[in-house]
């Protein structure tokens, strides 16, 4: 009998599972793996920061950090955030050259942001918030530098170079992880830990940046509708910004600071969780960029579901685990606990974003700007009326409602273009 080797049997195993699931396993596994490692890295040195929080910052420390955080995220509505996406296709097609032109486009259009910053620092000053005003200061000063710094991971994504995403990726999580922690023991000021962020993001970006233009040598092919396509979705993301961000900022606005650290604690690792999960997403893009809509249509929805069983699976097993995770890692936010063991079923709907990637492949402008309106405009009056109403309970189950809605108005949009299409 001949001896059959591992690589064949794990070839055989996945023209299998290829067969059943008709999903190109190859490639998922081939560059889900880097993806997963980038998102592991990412997600240890977020793990690292929180219990670091945890045990030396103050919660109301903490908690108006995440304000400026989330207020920093939320003036970025404001900018060109639909350029990466809009690159990332030029590149997959060929058209390396954007990633050079983004990245001047990218600051220029990041300067509004400065602006706005500049106003809200004033108001808070002219309140007697030298804190907060502080914080606003430094995102005039050194946001704009935010969003060109990120374009390379875009860039790599476009290329399918999923290792080199995943290392580069490493490097870009853990320069403002090590820069926010050192900070731990010089302050307690929350600008000085937002500077950090900020100036470890900067820097990691640029250096990032420069390696990404010597070692693959873009070329000079510039794909000149890209700009148009990239204001669409800027367009499209604004109240999707605001909607990401405006949790905190409604936390903060009702009920303080602390009840922000709390709630901040209480969703960091579902959050964490739905991030490594985003690397579906990421993977996907270039294959539905570079196919035919009928070939991935035919079987998209039953990938859909079979990933929506695995979430489900997923948020069960952590909310059996948080109570022992909370006990090990953030004894002094136990209150965060039955909080975040119901926050974690928001993860069942996230499935939707595979809709939204597909949509975006395929430029269907009429449905993501129906998605992009409808979807965070649901989410933003639940989370102002449920936080408002309820506290941090209602808040929690705003982020739910509003991800169920999501996943189903990006299913209705998919279906009715698909109609469109036939």
């Amino acid at each position: 009998m001949q001896n059959i080797t591992y690589s064949e049997r794990k070839g055989r195993l996945l023209r299998f599972l290829e067969r059943h699931t008709k999903t190109d396993l190859t490639y998922l596994f081939g560059g889900g793996f880097w993806l997963v490692l980038d998102q592991v890295a990412g997600g240890l040195a977020a793990l690292f920061l929180a219990i670091a929080f945890a045990h030396l910052v103050p919660k109301e420390v903490y908690g108006t950090y995440r304000y400026l955080l989330s207020a920093f995220w939320v003036l970025t509505a404001f900018t060109f955030t639909g350029l990466p996406t809009a690159m990332a296709q030029a590149v997959a097609r060929g058209k390396e050259g954007t990633f050079r032109e983004s990245l001047r486009t990218s600051f220029f259009w990041s300067l509004p942001l400065s602006a706005l910053a500049l106003g809200a620092s004033g108001y808070y000053f002219l309140q007697g918030n030298a804190v907060v005003g502080s914080g606003f200061l430094s995102i005039a000063v050194i946001g704009p530098l935010i969003q060109p710094s990120s374009l390379f991971g875009s860039f790599l994504a476009a290329k399918k170079n999923f290792r080199a995403l995943a290392l580069t990726g490493t490097v870009f999580a853990a320069v403002p992880a090590l820069a926010l922690f050192a900070t731990m023991f010089l302050s307690t000021d929350p600008t000085a830990f937002l500077m950090a962020y900020l100036l470890g993001t900067a820097g990691a970006g640029a250096i990032l940046t420069i390696y990404s233009f010597y070692r693959y040598r873009p070329n000079r092919v510039l794909d000149p509708e890209y700009k148009s396509l990239g204001k669409h979705f800027s367009a499209m993301n604004l109240l999707s910004t605001l909607a990401a961000q405006i949790d905190k900022i409604v936390v903060f606005h009702y009920l303080g600071a602390v009840e922000l650290a709390v709630y901040a604690f209480a969703t960091a690792i579902p959050e964490q969780i739905r991030g490594a999960l985003g690397s579906v997403s990421i993977l996907a893009m270039p294959k539905f960029t570079s196919r035919p809509f009928a070939e991935i249509r035919a079987n998209f929805w039953q990938r859909l579901w079979l990933y929506t069983g695995g979430l489900v699976l997923i948020a069960i097993l952590y909310a059996i685990a948080a109570p022992y995770i909370f006990d090990i890692f953030f004894p002094t936010y136990h209150e965060a606990v039955f909080l975040s063991q119901l926050y974690v079923f928001a993860l069942i709907p996230i499935g939707g974003s595979l809709s939204i990637t597909l949509l975006q492949a395929q430029e269907a402008k009429r449905e993501l700007y129906i998605i992009n309106i409808v979807t965070p405009a649901f989410q933003i009056v639940a989370l102002i009326v449920l936080t408002a109403t309820y506290g941090l309970i209602g808040a929690i189950i705003a982020r739910i409602a509003g991800r169920i809605w999501s996943f189903v108005i990006s299913s209705i949009m998919l279906e009715l273009y698909s109609r469109r299409k036939s």
